[in-house]
Order: structure tokens, then C-alpha cells, then sequence
């Protein structure tokens, strides 16, 4: 179900590449609010990956459950993470900054400069690891956990350094590889 939801979501994001990125992104420039600001903070992966390995070492022995659940979500966003840098290097899509200053819209393939790594959204992608891991771990919450997520991807677009099919190709990625890495470690399908 997952997989065609997310082709479904892909589609939806090469049709945005094509007819909603650029006006979005004009519409966005003129409206930044300070909210968004404190809101994308949520999908920097340092605190995560901190918070969860210290977590890991420290219970490890203790609370074998807990140390199971703080290094599947180090993986998820490690994982994921690291997915996405690639793949933003390989695509070198300019952010749209570059567009709303210059009109630049070209990929550079294999692009080293961070003003390049558009294509997928990095914050996005974590968010939504995060998201789905703590909802596989807290099916409960899950509706809370995803709303933080989206409103995550909705603060890139906002401030400017993601168009939409960014955000949603970093969707895709944070989900897939957390349900991937939650089906190897806890051998049950998500």
C-alpha cells in the first residue's frame, strides 16, 4: 500500500517539477513569517542523531526495548539522510533562491555547492523519518507526528529553499526507508 502511495506521490511531484514549482515559489517569496523559521528547525537531523545514539549507548543494557527504539530512529534519519545527499549532488537542482534572483531553473548534475541541493528537501526527508518512525513505534500519535512533519515541508517551501516536488521527493524518502529499516529490524510489516 505504502509503495503505491508513494508512486502515486512521485507522479505528483514530476507534474509539480513541470506546472506548480516556479508559482509556488513566487507566491511563497513575498510571504515569510517567522513561524516557519522556528518550524523547520524540527527537521535538522543533528538532534535526532544525537539524542537517539546517546540514547542507544546509555540503555543499551539497561532498557534493551528502549535502546532498540533510539537506534532504529538514529537509522531512519541516518539512513535517509544520507539517500538524500546523494542524491541531491547527482540531480543539482538550484534552490529556489537562485531562481527567484536569477531565473536559474538548469540542473547541474554532480554539483559540489550546496546553492545546488534543492532536489530532495534534507529537512523534509528527516521529518519524515522521524515521523514515520515514531509512528510505527506510537501508532497512537501518528496523525501528530505527520502534521509536524508536513508542517516541516511547508516551512521549506515558505522560506524559500525547497520547491514542492523537493519537499515531496524527501517525503517519500524519510517514509520508504524508515518502513524499509523498521520491517528488518522488528521483522513485522509496518
Amino acid at each position: 500500500m505504502e509503495y503505491r502511495l508513494s508512486l502515486i506521490a512521485l507522479v505528483v511531484a514530476i507534474l509539480s517539477i513541470f506546472f506548480f514549482d516556479y508559482t509556488i515559489a513566487d507566491f511563497f517569496h513575498t510571504y515569510h513569517h517567522k513561524i516557519f523559521k522556528a518550524i523547520t528547525a524540527f527537521g535538522d537531523s543533528a538532534p535526532y542523531l544525537i539524542i537517539s545514539l546517546l540514547l542507544f549507548i546509555l540503555y543499551k543494557k539497561s532498557k534493551p526495548l528502549l535502546a532498540k527504539g533510539a537506534l532504529f530512529i538514529f537509522l531512519s534519519v541516518a539512513i535517509s539522510g544520507i539517500i538524500t545527499d546523494i542524491i541531491k549532488i547527482i540531480i543539482g537542482r538550484p534552490r529556489p533562491k537562485l531562481y527567484l534572483a536569477h531565473n536559474l531553473t538548469t540542473p547541474e548534475f554532480f554539483k559540489f555547492k550546496a546553492s545546488f541541493w534543492s532536489m530532495p528537501s534534507g529537512h523534509t526527508t528527516t521529518a519524515f523519518a522521524v515521523a514515520t518512525a515514531f509512528a510505527l513505534l506510537f501508532p497512537k500519535y501518528r496523525y501528530f507526528f505527520f502534521f509536524m512533519a508536513f508542517l516541516v515541508g511547508l516551512s521549506r517551501i515558505a522560506l524559500d529553499k525547497h520547491y514542492l516536488s523537493d519537499v515531496i521527493v524527501g517525503a517519500i524518502i524519510g517514509v520508504l526507508s524508515t518502513i524499509v529499516l523498521y520491517r528488518r529490524l522488528y521483522g513485522t510489516a509496518a
